[in-house]
């Protein structure tokens, strides 16, 4: 029975590998297990087993990777117990690497007629103060975890071809590595990463949380010594993974703490001849390392809401803190693990076939945010056909959206010089998580030629001092290049260009070291005058000195038109005095701004107090400014939720922000029916629960939903009560006459909620 992680997603059982019986002779070739090194030596082992029957004598056949045969005359140096050890030299070998993937064959023949051959390559990947270097040349780890499951045959994949089209694919997308998650993998999957040169991560598959006995530690040294076996000359495989997130273990025991590092001292030894990397336990939240060769850990943030966290988190990681290691005082940091962040990442929906797949009920562990069932009825339900043509245009804007969120990452790992590498979680969707680069029937999504763009060895990064502007305000963008490859950068420049307009700015690299990161010159200019709302793309490359591009990225800000003053008339109702700054930046805008003893326009408070609510009951109009629970009375069946502290922070299954864009106050304010970076300022930290469903399609202005179009709530929901209107909303405005799109959301809630197209149907009760 297979066992791992197979239980998040379906439960299988059975044979799900080939199974092969051979006839071969009383004495035979047990194993072939070839350690070469890329000065050209190799040591041969050859185990025999079977009945004895004279002495022992082996013939060589080596192939190179053209197809030709190649001299090669190996020395007996031992054969105690069967295992005899020859060593030979080659002389100028191909090497092995993701660039040229050279793989030569040796044939093995016992003088009995029984014959065994394999595959090897010259390969070292090794780490040096902090680094990891492939062939003696640095290497940045460009990766995505692969749970390696399949849209029919589950943890069978289907044929050779469609495990090496898959891997082409993520060559594509400029991955150099895949980590096979807690799962031992089809052979014919490392032989097809072998051919591609795609570098290979593997595990340990898991046992159930916590519950490490002898038996289960015996199980996995027994995995862990059957997986080496197996797999010894594949050159794709660089490192194994013993424990991942402590499943199984329970750190806070020193006898399994010292199993593990024992264990990760065992894997040392008996890979030694083939130099891979171990890691001991691949952490996340509270669990760590107590000895390993990588310093790696895993983190979710739901970006780009909590973009802050997540970009705080990365610069701490970046400085090797304490809590990646033991606290009890038995790690073994040598300081000089490479660091790797081996899990981040967002959801982007698969766009779906007619006929929906076998796995549309499952979810995880009954988990209702997880459940793709219902997701049709839950579009038109919620009124979200009414925003988007059909589930496949939604499902490209999440896709929009989760390569927005990735690109944010991704630049901010490689703003770091101290961290060599990533893994984005996940290389492919699997069932009803959809957090793939690809779907679950390996399809690219919407961004493959953008992401590649900024997979790649050396990138390019453009930040942005802000995303909006208003129009004639200069534009700063901060360049930064992470370079790793092998090309000379000296005569190199970068060009840029608003769109895909001719070249706007030109600046000269100057000096890079390799396997760094480095500041360049700013680029600045000034915003266009514009009566809507506009998006600026702003396309950046590398050229290098004879006009060939080296690197290439995109970034966009956002333009909004200088605003109109406006007549309205707005009373603040501030018993606690917490609008002041708000009334204050109001009036600076040009809106009149009233007492709160003489109500006159539209009210505009943070709690809907008694006061407010007999000012409804009479027939006024109210602009709620929701800041918390305490916001609405309790009675109300509308209520305020925080996000923060459960799945509505959207860490674990992205929450999706949308705004209805064909109708007030969006129409003039956002560009895209999914929020992104141009209204982080006022992401709401409560959504609105206790809507009917039925109202989403008139009355939520704009809400939110996670994953499959569950948990659906408002962020800014009309309803009328007595004989006034309310308009209520969790959005914040701290930043409003400072941020464009702040500023302008605000300015248009006003107007509408003041306007006669303000007609609410939700009755508050």
């Amino acid at each position: 029975m297979p066992h791992g992680k197979q239980s998040w997603y379906v439960q299988p059982s059975g044979i799900w590998q080939a199974v092969e019986l051979e006839v071969r002779p009383l004495t035979y070739i047990e194993s072939l297990h070839l350690s070469p090194e890329i000065d050209g030596r190799i040591t041969i082992q050859i185990r025999l087993a079977g009945t004895r029957e004279g002495g022992a004598q082996f013939t060589f056949e080596l192939i190179d990777p053209q197809g030709k045969p190649a001299e090669l005359h190996p020395l007996l140096v031992s054969r105690p117990n069967n295992l005899f050890t020859f060593s030979t030299t080659l002389a100028s070998p191909q090497l092995w690497s993701p660039v040229t993937p050279n793989l030569y064959t040796l044939k093995v023949t016992l003088n009995n007629g029984d014959t065994v051959q394999d595959r090897f390559g010259f390969r070292r990947f090794e780490t040096r103060a902090g680094k990891f270097y492939l062939n003696g040349e640095p290497f940045y780890m460009i990766a995505a975890l692969d749970q390696d499951f399949y849209p029919e045959g589950i943890y069978s994949p289907p044929s050779e071809d469609y495990i090496r089209e898959q891997f082409i694919r993520a060559k594509k997308l400029g991955l150099n590595l895949l980590r096979c998650h807690i799962k031992v993998p089809d052979p014919r999957y490392l032989k097809s990463a072998d051919e591609v040169g795609l570098l290979v991560w593997y595990e340990i598959p898991s046992w159930d949380e916590r519950t490490w006995t002898l038996r289960t530690a015996r199980r996995a040294e027994e995995t862990l010594k059957a997986m080496i076996e197996r797999d010894w000359n594949h050159p794709c495989i660089v490192i194994q993974s013993l424990i991942n997130e402590s499943w199984g273990l329970n750190q806070k025991e020193a006898e399994q703490r010292l199993w593990l590092r024992n264990l990760f001292d065992r894997a040392k030894r008996e890979t030694a001849g083939l130099g891979r990397l171990i890691v001991d336990n691949s952490p996340c939240c509270d669990n760590f390392h107590v000895k390993t060769d990588i310093n790696d850990f895993h983190q979710y943030y739901s970006i780009p809401d909590n973009h802050s966290s997540f970009d705080d988190w990365v610069a701490d990681f970046a400085s090797r803190p304490q809590w990646a290691f033991s606290k009890y005082g038995d790690a073994q940091p040598t300081g000089q693990e490479p660091l790797v962040v081996s899990e981040f990442g967002n959801w982007g929906l698969p766009k779906l076939p007619e006929k929906l797949p076998w796995w549309f009920p499952l979810d995880f562990n009954g988990q209702e945010v997880t459940r793709p069932a219902g997701v049709l009825d839950r579009l038109k339900n919620y009124g979200l056909d009414s925003l988007f043509r059909d589930f496949n245009d939604l499902a490209e804007e999440t896709q929009r959206h989760q390569f927005l969120s990735l690109k944010h990452e991704i630049e901010e790992i490689r703003l770091q010089p101290t961290i060599e590498g990533y893994v984005i979680t996940e290389f492919t969707d699997l069932n009803w998580e959809c957090n793939g680069l690809l779907d679950m029937w390996r399809h690219f999504k919407v961004y493959a030629e953008e992401l590649a763009e900024i997979q790649q060895p050396d990138i390019l990064i453009a930040r942005p001092w802000q995303p909006n502007y208003k129009a004639g305000e200069q534009v700063r963008i901060q360049l930064a290049i992470s370079h790793y490859s092998g090309a000379n950068l000296a005569a190199a420049s970068v060009e840029w260009s608003l769109g895909k307009g001719n070249v706007a700015g030109k600046a000269t690299l100057g000096s890079v070291e390799r396997a760094s990161v480095e500041k360049l010159e700013e680029i600045s200019f000034i915003t266009p005058q514009v009566s809507s709302p506009q998006a600026l793309e702003v396309r950046l490359e590398i050229k290098s000195g004879d006009g060939a591009w080296l690197a290439r990225t995109r970034c966009t800000v956002f333009v909004y038109p200088n605003r109109s003053v406006s007549p309205v008339v707005v009373t603040v109702h501030d018993p606690g005095d917490s609008l002041q700054s708000l009334a204050t930046a109001l009036t600076a805008s040009g809106f009149q701004v009233g007492s709160d003893d003489k109500p006159a326009g539209l009210i505009l408070t943070q709690a809907l107090d008694a006061h407010m609510q007999e000012q409804l009951a009479a027939g006024a109009r109210v602009l709620l400014l929701a800041k918390d629970e305490t916001s609405l009375p309790e009675h109300l069946k509308l209520k305020i939720i925080p996000r923060s502290g459960s799945d509505f922070d959207g860490n674990w299954i992205t929450n999706f922000n949308w705004a209805r864009t064909d109708r007030l106050p969006f129409s003039t304010v956002n560009l895209g029916r999914i929020l992104g970076f141009e209204a982080v300022k006022t992401v709401p930290r409560f959504i609105l629960g206790g809507v009917p469903a039925e109202s989403f399609g008139k009355d939520v202005l704009s809400g939110v939903f996670y994953g499959w179009l569950n948990h659906n709530a408002a962020y800014a929901v009309q309803v009328k009560a007595g004989e006034g209107k309310a308009l209520i909303t969790t959005f914040r405005f701290d930043a409003y006459g400072q941020d464009p799109y702040v500023t302008h959301l605000l300015d248009g809630m006003i107007r509408y909620a003041s306007s006669a197209l303000f007609s609410p149907g939700l009755e508050l009760n």
